[in-house]
């Protein structure tokens, strides 16, 4: 089997636990889909602007796994709470509301609330859209994940939008951005398109890398 296939998670598995906001299993602010909000799993936390692309891009990263249903909306802030989706035995991914415009009015306490426990959180992926590079919004997000102590990496999504000339004068601000302001984040950025899959098996592979899931290949 190779990686194309033994990377993408065949079995996930998505059954909502019933638990709602404060439901006990599940911390404050979060729709536990999965029971798994306590889990003993490896998480990875997926957390970006409003209308970002950041439901687009993980129901793309699932595009071979129709059991895990991430509904995307044409409306920015539509994730209003934390959800947390077991993928299968492997690990859990938390989808975090997005911030900035029509974010919840209690986005910051909620993440901060889940920082501070961070159970299994191995990573974060910290969503930025390409045609427009870090923002002000962005910054406060980037200032909470060093403050914490929380490794993450910087993904761009929407590349499709962005010409070859902008796209790359983001690329080079947020890698410079990235060596002279920052301590926890991965030094390689990751360029993705959720139209055109550019960059997702890359990324999904990454994930599965930082979850212990990536499978090791003997030598022959």
């Amino acid at each position: 089997m190779g990686l194309a296939t033994s990377a993408l998670w065949l079995c996930p598995r998505c059954v909502p636990c019933g638990c709602k906001s404060g439901g006990g299993c599940c911390p404050p602010h979060a729709e536990d889909r999965c029971g798994s909000a306590r889990s003993s799993l490896a998480q990875v936390c997926f957390v970006g602007r409003s209308n970002v692309g950041k439901s687009s891009l993980i129901r793309a990263l699932f595009s071979l796994a129709p059991e895990v249903e991430v509904r995307v909306s044409k409306t920015p802030g539509h994730t209003k709470k934390m959800n947390f989706f077991n993928v299968g035995k492997y690990f859990t991914l938390v989808d975090m509301p997005g911030y900035g415009y029509n974010a919840p009015k209690d986005f910051v306490d909620m993440v901060e609330a889940y920082l501070q426990e961070r159970h299994n959180l191995k990573r974060t992926f910290l969503l930025v859209d390409a045609v427009v590079g870090i923002q002000s919004t962005d910054l406060i997000a980037v200032e909470m994940l060093e403050e914490f102590g929380i490794p993450y990496v910087m993904v761009l999504t929407k590349i499709d939008r962005a010409s070859k000339g902008l796209l790359l004068k983001n690329v080079l601000g947020i890698q410079k951005f990235v060596k002279e302001k920052t301590q926890g984040c991965f030094p390689q950025l990751f360029l993705v398109s959720s139209v055109e899959f550019s960059g997702v098996h890359l990324l999904r592979c990454f994930v599965a890398h930082v979850t212990g899931n990536l499978p090791t290949v003997e030598a022959s």
